[in-house]
């Protein structure tokens, strides 16, 4: 059995991201994007959702909240929603 990591081969660089994206290219957005990856490149080899949780150390509610997602920037929602207007954007300059 491949765990996630092997999946996606050694290649650590961080997800290329679209620079007309509304959405930041943060290290938060870019752990995300990779876990979204991680989660859909295992899906797609066949793996379970139970078996992807044991693999990558996650609670099941985390692994379908990813597997749901189509894309990752569907994931960036409240507090971590970075293109929201803000209640201050009046003000500055």
């Amino acid at each position: 059995m491949e765990s996630g990591r092997e999946l996606l081969g050694s290649d650590s660089a961080p997800s290329v991201v679209d620079p007309a994206s509304p959405w930041k290219s943060d290290r938060f957005a870019n752990h995300i994007r990779s876990r979204h990856a991680t989660v859909h490149a295992m899906l797609e080899a066949g793996h379970s959702r139970r078996f992807i949780g044991r693999q990558l150390h996650m609670t099941h509610r985390t692994v379908k909240s990813l597997v749901d997602a189509a894309r990752s920037e569907d994931l960036f929602t409240g507090q971590y929603q970075f293109n929201r207007a803000s209640a201050l954007d009046e003000y500055k300059p």
